[in-house]
């Protein structure tokens, strides 16, 4: 990761947690402090179950090596969005650069199956494909929009490494 993109990348979410805790206010729905750095060895497989208070997402790896992953919001989050939420995913990065997000927005369900998955991608400012491999590390940020309760959101990141097909 260049110094530029990890300047990008960091002020960019900082930008979004400030701007979306305060519209957490009052919804109950908040996200867990943010931990320190970890080193790269501890990284996490996207594999399995990331469970967290805003949504639990399960990732697999296919065969054919997509990556493909569910995000579905928790009871506590649906109480306090309401029935219906917009989620989009407004960042994502794989090895240190960022990519065009591989989701667009949906307009569904609170209690909705958020999923999609990615196999190839677009470096930003790039016009070449790329395709993920084992060991790339991902990150990914979706921004849940309530409909119901206009003035409420929350926002939910994972960093992990790609499995091995």
């Amino acid at each position: 990761m260049t110094i530029r993109t990890a300047i990008r990348r960091t002020t960019t979410l900082a930008l979004f947690s400030s701007v979306f805790l305060g519209g957490l206010a009052g919804t109950g729905v908040a996200a867990a402090p943010a931990a320190p750095a970890a080193p790269a060895a501890s990284v996490r497989q996207c594999k399995g179950e990331f469970k967290h208070s805003v949504s639990n997402v399960k990732f697999s790896r296919m065969p054919n090596g997509r990556l493909t992953w569910s995000f579905k919001l928790t009871a506590a989050a649906k109480r306090n969005l309401g029935s219906l939420v917009r989620v989009s995913m407004p960042q994502a990065f794989v090895s240190g650069h960022e990519i065009n997000p591989p989701y667009g927005p949906h307009t569904r369900s609170s209690s909705y199956d958020f999923h999609s998955s990615i196999k190839s991608y677009q470096r930003k400012g790039s016009g070449h494909n790329f395709t993920i491999k084992t060991n790339d590390e991902i990150s990914f940020f979706w921004l849940v929009k309530s409909i119901s309760h206009p003035r409420s959101g929350a926002y939910r990141t994972i960093t992990c490494k790609v499995p091995s097909a």
